[in-house]
């Protein structure tokens, strides 16, 4: 069986496995097992539950075995190298075309919230118009409006939060390959999915510290409270009220407000769920701190087959990547960048604008591509030390842009 000379394996309940480690051996022969090879990494929730069918535990090589982010950037290679995706727009000629239909749509959304405190009535084909623009710019080029979605202000994070998952939900399809109709389908999903939040008192929506047990029902009512006001307008498709009333279900039968099971559940919900999650991790909160983007994908990655589709996890784990522009990074010598992007055949060395110096105060900016191996002052590689979600140091990504110096790859 085991050989306990070799340290780097580790023996795991097969309860306890995950995705990305490498199994190399089972409490009994493989061939007694539906595996064809013997010895793999773990790709799929599929492969778990064959070997909790199968065994009671097993023996990982914690060596070859991968961590949740090193599983998210081995993903984002590979689709690089399958992928390449290319832009039928330059980004600093859409992004012009970008930030009017962004600010139109911001307006929008928060007319909308505006609509329904006052009792009046939802103007849909406004919705449909923005959401419309939206889509063509994604089309044109999806690097210019999810820039723009990293644009954030707390204090209207209920209006902003429901355009950012309209726009990460149109992108997100269109790399699922859904048609373009479908996509102007699903960015109305996203625009509307919160609407019921209205109906939740902000002491409870901004609660600092933790919910009682009836404060967590009125929040979570507002699933049925949007279902309810959607369903009152007859220019409201049943996808969009389907969505709202079902975005926080889970796969595993335990989310609210029906407890639905996986087949249950529908698609645009799934897309959704996973876009208005992440945007809630990545945006700071009066409760909460956003994370970064690779620390929101790995939340993500580890609910994968819990809360969220796996397929539909992936696809937006290569979409976003590991150092989408935007993000601050803090450099191991203390200096601070903004991440402009990555180059197509090397998404683990980005492209970084740097604006701070080791002592965290504004310097010349400069242009840093790891991929190129830079060295900073006292001869050393330029290496990543941390990720910082946008806004960290108090860096605007914005008035860079404005100044011309980030045009995104």
């Amino acid at each position: 069986m085991a050989d306990d000379s070799k340290t780097d394996r580790i023996q795991v309940e097969a309860a306890q496995l995950t995705i990305g480690m490498f199994v190399v051996e089972l409490d009994r022969p493989w061939t007694e097992t539906r595996f064809l090879f013997q010895g793999f990494r773990i790709q799929k929730q599929q492969e778990i539950r064959l070997f909790q069918e199968l065994c009671s535990y097993v023996w990982v090589d914690a060596q070859r075995s991968l961590s949740v982010s090193e599983q998210i950037a081995e993903n984002v290679e590979t689709s690089a190298l399958l992928k390449p995706v290319i832009a039928k727009v330059d980004f600093n000629l859409e992004i012009q075309q970008a930030a009017p239909i962004w600010h139109a749509a911001r307006e929008e959304s928060l007319r909308i919230l505006q609509a329904v405190k006052l009792g009046q009535e939802l103007d849909v084909d406004a919705v449909k118009a923005v959401v419309k623009d939206c889509v063509e710019s994604i089309l044109r080029n999806p690097t210019a409006m999810l820039w723009l979605a990293r644009i954030k202000n707390s204090d209207e994070y209920t209006a902003e939060h429901s355009l950012r998952v309209s726009i990460l939900s149109i992108a997100l399809s269109k790399e699922l390959g859904l048609p373009t109709y479908q996509l102007e389908q699903i960015g109305i999903c996203g625009m509307l999915h919160d609407v019921g939040k209205i109906k939740v008192p902000n002491e409870i929506l901004n609660k600092p510290g933790a919910l009682t047990a009836e404060e967590l029902r009125i929040m979570q009512s507002h699933a049925a409270e949007g279902r309810k006001l959607l369903m009152s307008n007859q220019q409201v498709t049943p996808a969009t009220v389907d969505v709202a009333y079902s975005h926080h279900e889970r796969l595993d039968g335990k989310g609210y407000p029906r407890g639905l099971d996986a087949s249950k559940i529908p698609y645009f919900a799934k897309i959704i769920a996973v876009a208005d999650s992440y945007d809630a991790i990545n945006s700071d909160r009066v409760y909460s701190k956003g994370k970064s983007s690779l620390a929101s994908l790995c939340i993500l990655l580890e609910s994968v087959d819990s809360h969220f589709d796996e397929d539909i996890v992936g696809c937006f784990t290569r979409m976003i990547g590991i150092y989408p522009p935007g993000e601050i990074v803090e450099m191991t010598n203390g200096e601070v960048g903004i991440i402009i992007g990555c180059h197509p055949g090397n998404k683990l060395k980005p492209k970084v604008l740097c604006v701070l110096d080791a002592d965290k105060r504004a310097c010349k900016e400069r242009i840093i591509e790891l991929a190129k191996m830079a060295k900073d002052s006292d001869d050393k590689p330029y290496r990543v030390h941390e990720i910082h979600s946008s806004g960290a140091f108090g860096i605007d990504i914005d008035a860079y842009r404005r100044k011309g110096l980030i045009i995104p790859i």
